[in-house]
């Protein structure tokens, strides 16, 4: 299940949904846990994607890790 990240306009808190995509598209309207508030603002998370590296690909390409076996 996704998580979604808001930010409260009011108190300026971070806060976390955990919604389905379905939920999502049907429209969220998360208060915030803080102060209660309803004027909050969707942020953007970071997304972990998983691949299969392949050998042909170049050790030294892209940032992050390598030495890849």
């Amino acid at each position: 299940m996704p998580t979604y990240e808001y930010t409260c306009k009011d108190c300026d808190r971070p806060f976390d949904v955990r919604a389905s995509i379905a939920e999502y598209s049907e429209g969220l309207s998360p208060k915030c846990p803080n102060c209660g508030s309803e004027k909050v603002h969707r942020g953007f998370s970071a997304v972990n994607v998983l691949t299969a590296l392949k050998e042909s690909l170049s050790r030294s390409a892209g940032c992050g890790p390598t030495g890849f076996t």
